[in-house]
């Protein structure tokens, strides 16, 4: 035996593989997608404050604060480039939109709605994307 039995394996040691940058337009995307998450989250927690503190508008209440909860997870989701949150925050916010429009009774904020469901879509778009950029690379 021509090694001492108390030394340390012999490993070889390589480089680790380097990929390239992730293109910017792809990471545009999602930042779009989860900033509008971040403003949406922010306006219905704003409203659900508003709710709390005698302010009645659009029929908020303590109970919303489950869909801050939930938005809040899936916009962190986005900033992780997952595409579940990206869809799943996509869907989720037109059914809200489509629930809060019939239960008001008017139509008022549409454009706005329009925009939201634009830059959710550029996030999933962007994560999917991501995704499929990070399999091209291997």
């Amino acid at each position: 035996m021509d090694q001492d039995m108390y030394s340390p394996p012999k490993a070889e040691i390589r480089e680790p593989v380097v990929a390239e940058a992730v293109p910017e337009e792809i990471l545009k995307k999602i930042r779009t997608g989860w900033i509008a998450g971040l403003v949406s989250t922010g306006f219905t927690l704003l409203f659900v404050l508003m709710a709390l503190a005698g302010i009645k508008m659009l029929g908020f209440s303590a109970w919303e604060l489950v869909d801050v909860a939930l938005m809040a997870g899936l916009t962190f989701g986005v900033y992780k480039k997952s595409r579940v949150c990206a869809v799943l925050l996509f869907i989720y916010f037109i059914i809200a939109k489509i629930i809060l429009i019939v239960g008001a009774g008017q139509s008022s904020g549409i454009w706005m709605a329009l925009a939201f469901i634009y830059c959710y879509g550029m996030g999933v778009a962007g994560t999917f994307q991501y995704h499929k950029w990070l399999r091209e690379q291997v």
